[in-house]
């Protein structure tokens, strides 16, 4: 994947990131639930919600980390549930750069990165849209 420099991230609002495709199947949503502790029988069928925002934001970090000097902390997110994934369901994100906000202290650059995603099923039906903040660090 692409990597943006810090410094042409307030540029790049509308950028859309390549699709990124997941099949949801037992052994992704059983290391899931035992990550975060969730035991409930209900996970036999169906991901737990939280799950769905967190598909794919690794492939988001690789693309703002654009050198060893780079530093991506996850800011913030907001995300609506539209539907129930369930086990078998493959899902689409589609992501984008909303803004970027750069802030200079010191030496220091930071860029509040705000991305919009969707995420469909096989049915293109949408299952859930986030709203997720990076917060991306470079020290001059």
């Amino acid at each position: 994947m692409e990597r943006i420099s810090i410094f042409e991230l307030k540029d790049k609002a509308g950028y859309e990131l390549p699709p990124l495709v997941f099949d949801i199947e037992k052994g992704l949503i059983r290391k899931f639930a035992e990550a975060v502790g969730d035991d409930s029988p209900r996970w036999q069928a169906e991901a737990p919600p939280s799950l769905i925002p967190a598909l794919g934001f690794d492939k988001v970090y690789e693309l703002l980390a654009s050198s060893e000097e780079v530093a991506v902390l996850h800011g913030a997110t907001e995300v609506e549930f539209h539907r129930p994934v369930r086990l078998g369901d493959t899902v689409t994100m589609r992501a984008k750069i909303a803004s970027a906000r750069e802030r200079i202290s010191g030496r220091r650059t930071t860029v509040f990165v705000n991305f919009d995603i969707a995420y469909t099923n096989q049915d293109n039906e949408l299952v859930a849209s986030c709203r997720q903040t990076a917060l991306v660090t470079k020290n001059d």
